[in-house]
């Protein structure tokens, strides 16, 4: 009787850039108070429980959105405020602030919530990325990867990868956002098919595959749940309202 194989599962990403995540997890971890800090974090989805603000629209709808993603993300009393944009073009990375509030930015007339949940996610992420001194993982060549990372370290990478499929400007690809997502969700021990309800379709077997792959890297997730707070660290990972 010949005995089957166990066929080991395709790699997802390429090893650098599987390896590049984790590295920028950790950096994250030990710059915002650790693993056991991150564990609190909940991976924010399009429900009612997260936005319950139905039917508005507008500037005030806008406002509304950007608070709760700013609840969520764990940073209400972060000064920071949102205004349709305008005004002098800002260079790339640059978040325009005025008299030590945080100006964030969107376009007017553009009431995408999923997408608007996904910029606003990832500039409150490069906000909270300011206060980090230790430069990212591979550089400041890698400082916006790194942003849209740290957007899902906060809990928005569900936005993040549903918002790439619809042709939003990012440097990750889909599929390293969609690796991203089970990264999040392997780490913080939740299943990783839990967001597949609100995933585009092709994303849901990204996210499985990736989850596969993973999957073999115990011994790296392992290493991220060591992880403590660097005694220099200034900020913690903010902690969502309740």
């Amino acid at each position: 009787m010949i005995a089957r194989l166990k066929l080991r599962p395709k790699n997802f990403l390429d090893d650098s850039r599987r390896q590049w995540q984790f590295s920028t997890y950790a950096w994250l971890l030990r710059n915002t108070g650790g693993h056991a800090k991150f564990v609190d974090t909940e991976l924010v989805l399009p429900t009612e429980e997260f936005f319950p603000d139905r039917g508005l629209k507008g500037r005030a709808g806008v406002a509304t959105l950007f608070r709760r993603v700013r609840d969520h993300a764990g940073m209400a009393d972060w000064p920071c405020t949102v205004e349709v944009e305008g005004g002098e073009p800002r260079a790339e990375g640059e978040l325009p602030h005025a008299d030590g509030l945080r100006v964030i930015t969107y376009r007017r007339g553009e009431f995408d919530s999923g997408a608007l949940v996904a910029h606003f996610g990832r500039e409150l992420a490069r906000y909270l990325l300011t206060t980090v001194p230790e430069p990212p993982p591979g550089g400041e060549a890698r400082r916006e990867a790194a942003v849209e990372l740290a957007a899902g370290f906060l809990g928005f990478g569900l936005f993040m990868a549903n918002a790439v499929t619809r042709h939003a400007i990012f440097r990750l690809s889909e599929g390293e956002l969609a690796h991203a997502l089970a990264l999040f969700c392997l780490l913080r021990r939740l299943p990783a098919d839990c967001a597949d309800e609100h995933l585009n379709p092709h994303l849901r077997k990204y996210v499985r595959l990736s989850a596969l792959d993973l999957a073999q890297h115990e011994a790296a997730f392992q290493q991220l749940r060591a992880v403590i707070a660097v005694e220099t660290a200034e900020c913690t990972l903010p902690t969502r309202a309740v």
